[in-house]
């Protein structure tokens, strides 16, 4: 299954940092039932990547 998205934006919630994610786990946005989270570069709090933010 080849994934559709190659970024998304994502905005932090401690830190309000925002940027756009390019990595592997944009995979499983789409298969995956929980929250796909990845850490933020700023402050290394985990941010959760929204499907509607994805391209």
């Amino acid at each position: 299954m080849e994934c559709q998205y190659t970024s998304c934006r994502v905005t932090c919630h401690r830190c309000s940092h925002t940027w756009t994610y390019m990595g592997s786990r944009l995979s499983s946005l789409q298969r995956s039932r929980r929250p796909v989270k990845v850490g933020c570069p700023k402050c290394h709090a985990k941010a959760t990547l929204h499907e509607k933010e994805a391209r």
